[in-house]
């Protein structure tokens, strides 16, 4: 029997079951666009990051996509309103899924991001994301937006009460969205993986077209079984080569990677824009903006210092800290990431007697905790170059003030080009709203980015701080915070950060690009 005369007796035959085969085509056609659509940000994370950029031409492309799918899906469903059509549209879209994972590094490395970056950086960004989002997911996302015009088609063709069929249609559809939605960010993802997550909603999508396709069903799990092996060795490739990788892994907030450099071990996330953290075994300073924060808590005279370090990632602070001041100091670590905690765990030596790890959003924790601190530290960063913005707001600031002991200090480091970038500025300004005593200076030398901003409710004698220390590579570290701290002085007419307008991303992708141009 062949399809077309099996159609013709299902749809004359058993319109109960026809109703109900459209309807949970919908609800899977629903549930694996939003699916891949969760999951294509994490596929183009080593890459080109997660900034709002990539986000926006992740989103943008799948409502293009949609769009045209529903357009000529309407047109088509008219001219040929056939189940085997449909079907054969939907196993279309899932073959074409099944190859997107093995595609997407090859096509992402034709745009060599680190050779043409000095166009402009946030340019490559946003178009490299624009054309591998397109060419990967354009094309078959627009086949499942074909199939909901389809279904109210078929599901119509004997019913006058069309609002109520569409209305039915869209809700099953609707439903899959959410665990579409769900499904991958709370479980799939972080347990399996990206790319098998998106090959497993292929796999879903061919068998389900498979059995309204295929008359002998014996041959569908000889099917199911032959599908079972691109999730398979998916999840056993390397999500991007690395020289020196020694870990990898996904969690719900990241892409990051474990790599051993020269004689130092580094955590980076994402396409690897920034260094979240590194560890040493042979030494405890690092030569980068970390030693200055440790620098910092000499200012504190307190008999133990109590600190709290926000944006934990690998503990290269709190080692240094409990380095220098052993008993003396008590840490509490806040990080997001619990597949960051264990990584650090593993491969930094994060566990030192001084530290306290708390496994939570930063400023959740601060606005939670009932503990006053002599030295808050903010070093949280996402989507590898980005501040989070709501750790940058007046209202946030004040959050701190309010957690801080009599003579405390709040800092936080900045990625910025120059002094007088809009980014160092804003966040500096929002600071000098709240506290009375704002510093600002660079942390390394000529060529980096790295702004340190130091706040107190008091005046800070950077004068008497070589003073207080004994150990001679902090006394130059020390010195040079005497030398180029700079007070900050707020300025009402300028920008300041609220919990209302914060565009941190913008500012980080403008200041990148004018210093790109400004350097041709």
């Amino acid at each position: 029997m062949g399809v077309k005369s099996s159609y013709k007796i299902w749809t004359q035959q058993m319109p109960k079951n026809k109703k109900t085969f459209l309807l949970i085509t919908a609800f899977t056609s629903g549930m694996s666009i939003m699916a891949v659509e969760i999951s294509a940000s994490r596929l183009l994370a080593p890459y080109f990051g997660t900034s709002l950029f990539v986000w926006t031409n992740i989103i943008g492309v799948v409502m293009i996509a949609l769009s045209a799918g529903y357009y000529w899906g309407g047109k088509l469903a008219d001219r040929r309103p056939q189940l085997s059509l449909l079907l054969k549209l939907m196993l279309t879209a899932g073959i074409i899924f099944i190859f997107i994972p093995w595609l997407a590094q090859p096509l992402a490395y034709l745009i060599d991001v680190e050779k043409i970056a000095s166009a402009s950086a946030s340019a490559i960004i946003f178009f490299g994301s624009l054309i591998v989002t397109l060419l990967l997911f354009a094309f078959p996302l627009a086949l499942l937006g074909m199939v909901s015009p389809f279904i109210i088609k078929l599901c119509a063709q004997d019913s006058k009460q069309i609002g109520n069929v569409a209305g039915s249609v869209f809700a099953w559809s609707t439903v899959g969205s959410i665990i579409g939605t769900f499904l991958p960010t709370l479980w799939l993802i972080s347990t399996i993986g990206t790319k098998a997550t998106i090959t497993v909603f292929a796999i879903i999508l061919i068998v389900l077209a498979s059995l309204g396709l295929v008359t002998r069903k014996r041959y569908l799990l000889a099917l199911l079984v032959f599908l079972v092996l691109p999730v398979l060795g998916i999840s056993r490739l390397p999500i991007k080569a690395t020289a020196g990788l020694v870990h990898e892994d996904e969690s719900v907030y990241q892409y990051f990677q474990v790599v051993d450099a020269e004689d130092e071990r580094r955590l980076v996330v994402n396409e690897g824009g920034g260094v979240q953290s590194i560890y040493n075994k042979n030494k405890v300073l690092t030569g980068m903006y970390y030693d200055y924060f440790t620098a910092l808590s000499y200012l504190v005279s307190a008999p133990e210092k109590k600190v709290l370090l926000v944006g934990l990632a690998g503990g290269t602070i709190s080692n240094q800290l409990n380095y220098y001041f052993g008993d003396k100091v008590a840490i509490d670590g806040v990080e997001i990431d619990q597949k960051i905690i264990a990584t650090a765990n593993k491969y930094f030596a994060l566990q030192n007697n001084s530290l306290m790890v708390h496994n939570q959003d930063g400023r959740m924790f601060i606005q939670q905790t009932e503990n006053k601190y002599d030295l808050v530290i903010i070093d949280a960063y996402q989507k590898q170059v980005y501040i989070p913005w709501t750790m940058t707001t007046q209202e946030f600031w004040q959050e701190t003030s309010d957690k801080l002991a009599d003579r405390g200090l709040v800092a936080i480091n900045v990625n910025a080009s120059s002094p007088d970038s809009e980014l160092l500025q804003a966040i500096a300004n929002s600071m000098a709203s709240v506290y009375p005593h704002v510093y600002l200076a660079k942390t390394s030398g000529q060529g980096s980015w790295s702004y340190l901003i130091v706040a107190s409710k008091n005046e800070i004698s950077w004068e008497s701080l070589p003073e207080a220390i004994s150990q001679s590579e902090m006394v130059r570290i020390a010195d040079r915070l005497r030398r180029d701290m700079e007070l900050f002085q707020y300025d009402a007419n300028k920008m300041i950060l609220t919990d209302d307008k914060a565009p941190i991303e913008f500012m980080m992708d403008r200041m990148i690009a004018g210093y790109y141009l400004d350097s041709q």
